[in-house]
């Protein structure tokens, strides 16, 4: 019986080279454990779902799991099945979507010493979720999250970002960013948000819109929520949810699964005082409009309060034909006529065109209450290769208080464009060359309605 257990015992031990590779491999492990023990963590793995792993920044690869210590240099890679959520030292979360790369690059935090603090991530691929933490919070020009097209900075913030071959999406559900694309104006070296034309602001409060930087733009712009950040922002499955809610129940963490719910949300959010867009490009927006302009507003009946961007409808329809108006008929659209577009169809192939706003009028009813409203500024991209249309307007009157209207929809072959929902309303056009836009606008706010039209060129 001796015998027996005896030469069991026997053919059970490794031969010398498995031995060595068994040791070599203990090796590497405990190497890793030093690396991982030999600098202050920043942040931990919150939750897991699925599989991923970390690269420590001296090569050691090391499986994820809930618990995980994550340090500066570190990056994360998830697989096609994998989540993961990081809690960082300030309680800071970011969420690391499946098939996707996040590298943590810097991250200094001291709350008694702010101006020391910097958070500087990078999002290679994939698709991550940060929601800001201490660090931001004291000092929002302290952070940075680079892509390898686009540098994203922040003003208190959560939002969603995506990279891939074609570009750089990114949204938002709370607070606001800035999107600058990469280049010499916006370097991935900096700290805080890039400034210049190469930017642009989103805010929630701007509703289903995002930022887009695509491969060999020198600009980042606002077009409508598309893609997967789109698919991000519907309703899941009950059963996902339900999966994430156990699972960080189980951690005990429960503000990232929260704020990822809350996304859902953005079309219900009423518009505030967060988003900082443009000041109008010319001194009064409310002016008369160019005798030779292709767009020209026309009124059917006298001027109206505070317009001095219509014209007569005999004077505006001279050399013009209609495209799109009011439905009582007060005001409509009129475009001239081009001989190079025989059919008066677009045939533009261009991708996201910005306007600038050049005319707006506007008013504010409620009840017997009729008083002039002020167009503090905006945005218009039109996509004509994918016939859309994105825009966000300031607006604002004594009585109405301040409101955004933020629109989104297709483009008709025709040119003409428009939108419609209980809170607000746009149908415009633009011109045949494709150089100048306009649309009539109504937006509810107050117990009353913002009304008004704009007229837009490039």
């Amino acid at each position: 019986m001796k015998m027996i257990v005896s030469r069991s015992v026997a053919s059970s031990r490794p031969s010398a080279p498995v031995m060595l590779v068994q040791a070599l491999a203990a090796l590497s492990l405990l190497c890793g454990s030093a690396f991982a023990s030999s600098e202050a963590a920043v942040g931990e793995v919150s939750l897991l779902i699925g599989s991923a792993r970390v690269v420590h920044k001296n090569g050691v690869t090391q499986p994820l799991q809930r618990g995980t210590r994550i340090q500066v240099g570190d990056r994360i890679e998830t697989t096609p099945n994998g989540h993961v959520h990081i809690r960082f030292v300030d309680n800071a979360s970011v969420s690391v979507r499946p098939d996707s790369v996040l590298e943590v690059q810097v991250y200094k935090y001291d709350a008694s010493n702010p101006q020391v603090n910097e958070v500087r991530l990078n999002v290679e691929q994939g698709m991550s979720r940060s929601i800001s933490g201490r660090a931001t919070e004291l000092d929002k020009s302290r952070f940075r999250l680079n892509t390898p097209l686009a540098a994203i900075g922040v003003r208190g913030t959560d939002f969603l970002v995506q990279t891939t071959e074609a570009g750089v999406r990114a949204s938002v559900a709370d607070g606001a960013i800035v999107v600058g694309a990469l280049g010499a104006n916006c370097s991935a070296a900096a700290l805080g948000p890039c400034s210049g034309s190469q930017t642009s602001v989103l805010s929630a409060q701007m509703g289903r819109m995002m930022v887009e930087v695509k491969r060999g733009d020198d600009v980042a712009r606002l077009v409508p929520v598309a893609g997967a950040l789109l698919a991000s922002a519907a309703a899941s499955t009950e059963e996902r949810f339900a999966a994430l809610r156990a699972a960080e129940s189980a951690a005990r963490h429960g503000s990232m699964l929260a704020a990822e719910l809350t996304y859902n949300n953005l079309n219900d959010r009423e518009a505030a005082d967060l988003l900082t867009i443009a000041e109008a490009s010319v001194p009064d927006v409310n002016s008369k409009p160019e005798s030779k302009a292709q767009l020209v507003w026309g009124r059917y009946s006298g001027a109206t309060l505070n317009d001095s961007v219509s014209l007569p409808y005999a004077q505006a329809r001279v050399g013009r034909e209609y495209t799109t108006g009011d439905l009582a008929g007060n005001f409509t659209l009129w475009r001239a006529k081009d001989a190079a577009y025989p059919d008066g169809l677009l045939t533009s192939t261009e991708s996201d065109v910005t306007f600038r706003i050049s005319r707006a009028q506007a008013t504010f009813e409620a009840g017997a209450l009729l008083e002039a409203a002020d167009v503090k500024g905006g945005t218009l991209t039109l996509d004509f290769a994918r016939r859309t249309f994105a825009t966000v307007l300031s607006l604002s009157s004594t009585s109405g208080g301040s409101a955004l209207l933020q629109a989104g929809g297709p483009v008709l072959p025709n040119g003409t464009f428009g939108s419609s929902d209980s809170v607000q309303k746009v149908t415009g056009a633009v011109s045949l060359d494709t150089k100048e836009a306009g649309y009539l606008f109504e937006r509810n706010a107050a117990g009353g309605l913002f009304k008004g039209k704009t007229l837009w060129g490039r």
